[in-house]
């Protein structure tokens, strides 16, 4: 069984929570996710199947849209509701400040992860430096803000946004960003990822209603694994050179292709991923990575 499950998450559970219903719903060992969400957080979370996995970092590497609750004039040590409050202050903002706040926070910018994250520094989680109270210096990463919008406000204190943003993006790391642009401090409250990639919230399944569906239900839903590579160009190999290709060998290209990662098919059958090699100024195509069995 190899494919690609949406789930909406909800509250209160894991990346790896969802992965171990998966598996022990599905009996298969070989299952993954593809971008975590904190346990606070709800909506779209991808999960590989089978040999899907291989596809996982291109869909951990896509582009995220998410709607978050914000609260100013709170500081927390984790930059959301669940952590520790280490400031609180009585705040009021207008609607046009808000939307003048966001328009700050767009296009290419660098961004601070929270402390409180499973990113890596020197082999060590983040979140394990802050639990033992050590400091660690935390680089600022690229990221970029494609669109945002603010969809609710409060009046003072609270309002709730729409984000589309790069990988890498902490929205936590927003809400603190914009409390300290407005002069307070922010917090986020509630988190919901409406959409991952191409993959949207109204077609995932929910995680409360995944253990009563039926074996036959959920292979409906399964997607075929080359979605997770939409953003590749398609390319078709002669149907007579299909296994000497997965065996290994170069297809000579006739036309001229652009040295990037494609999309590999072969009478309609997706194949895997290839990539481009020039020899003595011709175009061969060559298996970067095989997402089918043997013909």
């Amino acid at each position: 069984m190899d494919g690609l499950l949406i789930f909406d998450k909800e509250q209160g559970i894991t990346s790896h929570d969802l992965v171990y219903k998966v598996r022990r719903k599905l009996g298969i060992k070989k299952v993954g996710h593809t971008g975590t969400l904190d346990p606070m957080a709800t909506g779209v979370l991808v999960i590989s199947i089978g040999k899907a996995t291989k596809t996982s970092e291109y869909i951990i590497s896509s582009d995220k849209e998410y709607e978050a609750r914000i609260k100013l004039g709170v500081l927390t040590d984790s930059y959301d509701i669940t952590g520790e409050i280490l400031k609180e202050e009585k705040v009021t903002f207008t609607q046009d400040e808000i939307i003048n706040s966001l328009k700050h926070f767009t296009g290419k910018m660098t961004q601070k992860p929270p402390i409180y994250s499973a990113l890596k520094v020197k082999g060590k989680k983040l979140y394990e430096y802050a639990r033992e109270g050590k400091e660690v210096e935390i680089k600022k990463r690229n990221i970029e803000f494609y669109e945002n919008e603010l969809l609710e406000f409060n009046g003072s204190d609270e309002f709730l946004i729409r984000v589309k943003v790069s990988k890498g993006t902490y929205i936590r790391s927003l809400a603190n960003d914009i409390g300290e642009f407005l002069g307070t401090y922010g917090t986020l409250t509630e988190l919901r990822r409406t959409r991952t990639g191409d993959f949207k919230i109204e077609d995932s399944i929910k995680t409360s209603s995944f253990q009563e569906m039926s074996l036959d239900e959920i292979k409906e839903k399964i997607l075929p694994m080359d979605m997770a590579l939409s953003n590749f160009k398609k390319i078709e190999i002669d149907k007579s050179f299909c296994k000497e290709f997965l065996n290994g060998q170069f297809y000579k290209v006739k036309d001229s292709l652009e040295d990037e990662d494609y999309r590999v098919y072969c009478d309609n059958l997706f194949l895997g991923i290839g990539e481009i090699r020039y020899i003595d100024n011709e175009a061969y195509l060559k298996m970067k990575k095989k997402l089918i069995g043997d013909l």
